[in-house]
C-alpha cells in the first residue's frame, strides 16, 4: 500500500502531458462533422476519441509500467524484506552471491530473464500500438 499512492502521483504528470499533447493534435473538423451529424459528447468520445487514443494510451501504459517494474529506490526505502519487489530480490540475490567471493553468473542471468519475461510479453503483445503511439506525433495528416 505504501507504493501505490506515490506511483500514482508520480506517473500522472508525464501521462497528462503526453495525452494533452495528443488530444490537442486531433483535428477539430472531425468533432464539428460529428456534431453536425447529431452526435453528443458521449457519442463523440466513444466513437471518435477513444478509438483514436488507443495507441497513445498503450504507449503511456507501457512506459509507466516499465518504469514502475524497474524501480528500486522507492521500494527499498519503504518495504521490508517480506514484501520486496522483484527488483529488490534481484539486488539481494546478486549481493548474496557476491558475499562469498563467487558470482553465480548463470543464476543471476536466469533471474534477470525471469524478471524480464512479463515486460517482454507486455511489449510483444502491444508492440504495434506502442510503435503507432510513438510515431503519432511525427507524421502530419
Amino acid at each position: 500500500m505504501a507504493l501505490i499512492l506515490p506511483y500514482i502521483a508520480g506517473g500522472q504528470a508525464f501521462s497528462i502531458f503526453v495525452l494533452k499533447t495528443f488530444f490537442e493534435q486531433l483535428p477539430d473538423e472531425i468533432f464539428e462533422a460529428a456534431r453536425i451529424d447529431g452526435a453528443g459528447n458521449i457519442r463523440i468520445f466513444s466513437t471518435i476519441v477513444l478509438p483514436l487514443s488507443v495507441p497513445i494510451c498503450t504507449t503511456v501504459a507501457i512506459i509507466n509500467i516499465t518504469s514502475l517494474w524497474n524501480d528500486y529506490l522507492l521500494p527499498s526505502l519503504l518495504l521490508d524484506r517480506a514484501h520486496q519487489t522483484i527488483t529488490m530480490a534481484l539486488v539481494a540475490f546478486e549481493a548474496a552471491a557476491g558475499n562469498y567471493g563467487l558470482s553465480d553468473y548463470g543464476g543471476m542471468m536466469a533471474a534477470y530473464l525471469i524478471a524480464a519475461v512479463p515486460l517482454l510479453l507486455l511489449f510483444s503483445l502491444l508492440m504495434r500500438n506502442f510503435v503507432e503511439g510513438i510515431s503519432s506525433g511525427s507524421i502530419k495528416m
